[in-house]
């Protein structure tokens, strides 16, 4: 083995020490400390071995996948470990009714609770049942008709999408149909998230009915860990919020170039400006939120997503110790702030994005 790579193994299973740790700590669990091993030419991805309290990871999991999907099989071998150890029952089938409570209990994320499968290169959100498909190629073609070059139609466009979703979720909840909670992680190598992130992540929290988590993911290519973003919803509101969240990432940089050139406005207000386009955005939305509200015994948008307990449990189980952190406002160029607040406020959605490294033509596979 060379000495690089010996090298970088010995960070990895520092971490996984560490995330062995804090996944305990986070769910409560009373388990050992396991031997931790990397396994070389294995095809299994983990493994636990109980009479030696040793548990395995495998080399090429690590190398070709992002750490998302290594923390969960490492969930998917502590969900073992807690059979073994805690339940006392290592004599059932190993996949059997005691092995998923247990993954329950770890907060195993629901595709990597099976014995096979694919392991997917990082977590993207499930695929959507029949209905949520027919409900994502509706909002898919709204947002084709926002393309419009009248400011008009391509405005009634949007809050036809907004409104879609928004009898959907309402529906869905009121006929009590059972959804496909996910999650996906947004990783854009970044050591802090910026103001303008976190003003797109409030965004689809409050009009997108997914909830959001700011976390931590190391990155086992270069060793350090990276800010991130994990989206929380039933799969069709995901596929959504990820395309809303990346729509407004390439628009701010479009709209901040066109408006750097007709003013000569110095880089260091392209902040104030971003963060006033997404003001405007988020006003823009609000309004269409008090439209929708005007019938008796309307919902706001977080009320949907808080009597949603479906997604309720499934952050719980995902995430058991969440607090609440307030953050300093960011230092503002009002002339610029103004100026995008205003540019906001006929932002609309449309068609297409592209989303981490690859070319999203839409919200479905393949369209």
């Amino acid at each position: 083995m060379a000495a690089n790579s010996r090298a970088a193994q010995q960070g990895w299973l520092r971490q996984l020490v560490a995330e062995h740790r804090q996944i305990c700590w986070l769910h409560r669990l009373d388990l050992t400390s396991p031997v931790l091993e990397i396994m070389e030419d294995s095809s299994k991805a983990g493994s636990w071995t109980a009479g030696f309290a040793s548990l395995k990871i495998a080399d090429w999991l690590i190398r070709e996948h992002s750490w998302d999907v290594v923390l969960e099989v490492l969930r998917h071998e502590m969900a073992h470990q807690y059979v073994h150890e805690v339940m006392g029952q290592g004599h059932q089938r190993p996949h059997g009714p005691a092995f998923q409570e247990a993954c329950r209990k770890v907060g195993v994320h629901p595709r990597f609770c099976r014995a096979t499968g694919t392991i997917p290169l990082f977590l993207k959100g499930a695929e959507a049942g029949p209905q949520p498909v027919a409900i994502l190629a509706k909002v898919e073609k709204l947002f084709s008709l926002a393309q419009s070059t009248n400011e008009h139609e391509a405005a009634l466009a949007m809050a036809k999408a907004n409104l879609l979703l928004r009898r959907h979720n309402i529906s869905r909840l009121e006929q009590q149909i059972s959804a496909r909670y996910d999650s996906l992680i947004i990783n854009e190598g970044r050591q802090q998230i910026t103001a303008v992130q976190r003003a797109m992540a409030a965004i689809l929290k409050d009009f997108f009915y997914v909830q959001v988590v700011i976390g931590r993911q190391f990155d086992a290519g270069s060793g350090k860990s990276h800010r991130v973003i994990e989206l929380l919803g039933a799969a069709e509101n995901l596929a959504v919020a990820e395309y809303v969240y990346f729509f407004l990432g390439q628009r701010l940089e479009v709209l901040w170039q066109g408006f750097r050139r007709l003013g000569g406005v110095p880089g260091r207000e392209k902040r104030s400006y971003h963060l006033g386009v997404l003001k405007g955005f988020e006003a823009r939305l609000r309004g269409q939120e008090q439209q929708a509200m005007a019938h008796p015994g309307a919902l706001t948008n977080a009320l949907i997503c808080s009597q949603d307990q479906g997604l309720v449990c499934f952050c719980r189980q995902r995430h058991p110790r969440l607090r609440n952190v307030r953050h300093k406002g960011a230092k503002l160029y009002c002339g610029s702030y103004e100026a995008g607040a205003e540019e906001g406020q006929r932002l609309v959605i449309h068609k297409a994005v592209a989303s981490r490294g690859r070319k999203r033509v839409g919200l479905l596979a393949g369209s």
